[in-house]
C-alpha cells in the first residue's frame, strides 16, 4: 500500500527536524536557514507544518529526558529513522529531503557526527549519492 505524498512530506518534515537537533543543539543559524532557503516551499509544506515538526521533535526529546539534565537523551533512534526513511517512496521527494538535510546540517558552520550519520543513512537507504543531490 502506497503512502500518500502529503503523508510522505510530513515524514520528511520530521526528518528535517531530526537533522536540526541531531547534534543536541538547535542552532539559530539552522533555524534561519529554514526561511533563507525556503525549505517549506521546497518540500511542498506549509511553513507552519515544518516549524511544528521541529517543535514536536524537541518536546518529545524533553519528555524523554530525566528532568534533571543528568543523562543525555539519544536523539537518533536508527530503527525509527529507518521506518521513516522507508515510508518516503517518492524519488523526487527523497532527493529534495536529502538536499534540505545537507543544507541545514551545514548552516551552523559544521556538520556534526550525528548529522553526518543521519544524512549518510538517508543517502544509503535511498541509494543516493552526493552527486545525485547536485544534479
Amino acid at each position: 500500500m502506497s503512502i500518500p505524498l502529503s503523508k510522505q512530506r510530513g515524514i520528511v518534515a520530521d526528518l528535517v527536524a531530526l537533522i536540526l537537533i541531531a547534534d543536541g543543539e538547535l542552532a539559530s543559524r539552522e533555524l534561519a536557514a529554514l526561511d533563507q532557503h525556503n525549505m517549506a516551499d521546497l518540500l511542498g509544506l506549509p511553513r507552519d507544518v515544518l516549524v511544528q515538526a521541529v517543535i514536536d521533535r524537541c518536546r518529545g526529546l524533553l519528555a524523554r529526558g530525566d528532568g534533571d539534565g543528568g543523562e543525555a537523551v539519544r536523539v537518533l533512534d536508527l530503527e525509527q529513522v529507518e521506518r521513516m526513511l522507508d515510508s518516503v517512496t517518492d524519488p523526487a521527494l527523497r532527493i529534495v529531503a536529502c538536499r534540505a538535510m545537507l543544507v541545514l546540517s551545514k548552516a551552523d558552520g559544521r556538520i556534526s557526527t550525528p548529522e553526518q550519520t543521519l544524512l549518510r543513512h538517508a543517502l544509503s537507504r535511498w541509494s543516493l549519492s552526493l552527486a545525485d543531490l547536485s544534479a
